[in-house]
């Protein structure tokens, strides 16, 4: 009976221990370290996580940006600051202080916190009205945090977003204005978009996807007025090309 007793009360040791174990292993490890936008939850059915960004300029009145990169961790919050490594990929060709500054003097999660708020500031700058630029960041390990979780694949597409890499892609190619009607605002140049968003006080982006026909209208004749208003003074405006600028052919 005794040998019985002592046979379960080791079994129950042994298994006391080696659930402790299995316990404690789940704290194992680093916690690992990645971008937010790519590996967040969604926030509404349908929405596409990305690891990268495009910050255009095109349709802005600024002439520079500051951007919001979060950088999340997982794992138990700590009660001591956390730094993490953050670097500049080789690949990119945006160059600092000329198209961008990173505004952040140094890189931790902070005590009692999951998650850092990296400040970049773009500048606008003549040469992305010709060419896209590339800034990319990547993530590496450090003493407090791993880079394990590398991708996380999207569901409905099976694509492969990275949680270590993420890239913006700056430029200031301009588009035409997805509501531009040329029968008001004629023939689309960057410079005449330009003086509608000075004269008119408005930002370019407006005429993308906001303004309505009446205002469409209204803006055409206005502009038009204004421009025979500075030829009528000697102040010709003339578009890029050395012809003289002009509104579309319904507001003549």
């Amino acid at each position: 009976m005794n040998k019985l007793f002592f046979k379960i009360l080791g079994l129950i040791f042994l298994t006391t221990l080696l659930s402790c174990q299995k316990e404690l292993h789940k704290y194992e490890g680093k916690p690992a370290i990645y971008f937010n936008e790519a590996g967040r939850l969604t926030a509404f059915g349908g929405e596409v996580l990305r690891d990268s960004t495009v910050m255009s300029f095109s349709l802005a009145k600024a002439q520079d940006s500051i951007v919001n990169m979060v950088i999340t961790t997982t794992g138990a919050k700590q009660d001591i600051d956390r730094p993490y490594k953050l670097v500049i990929n080789a690949n990119s060709d945006a160059v600092v202080e000329n198209h961008y500054e990173i505004l952040n003097k140094s890189f931790f999660i902070k005590k009692n916190q999951l998650s850092d708020t990296v400040k970049i500031k773009f500048f606008r700058k003549v040469d992305m009205q010709a060419k896209t630029f590339l800034l990319s960041f990547d993530l590496l390990e450090n003493e407090n945090f791993s880079t394990e979780m590398k991708y996380r694949v999207l569901a409905a597409t099976k694509k492969k977003n990275s949680l270590i890499n993420y890239r913006w892609y700056i430029n200031d190619i301009i588009k035409k204005p997805g509501r531009w009607l040329d029968g008001y605002f004629g023939i689309f140049t960057r410079k005449k978009l330009l003086l509608m968003a000075e004269v008119l006080g408005i930002e370019p982006a407006y005429l993308d996807a906001s303004v309505s026909i009446p205002e469409t209208i209204a803006y055409g004749k206005f502009m038009q007025r204004y421009l025979n208003e500075q030829r009528a003074a000697g102040n010709i405006i003339y578009e890029e090309n050395g012809s003289e600028m002009v509104m579309g052919s319904a507001v003549q």
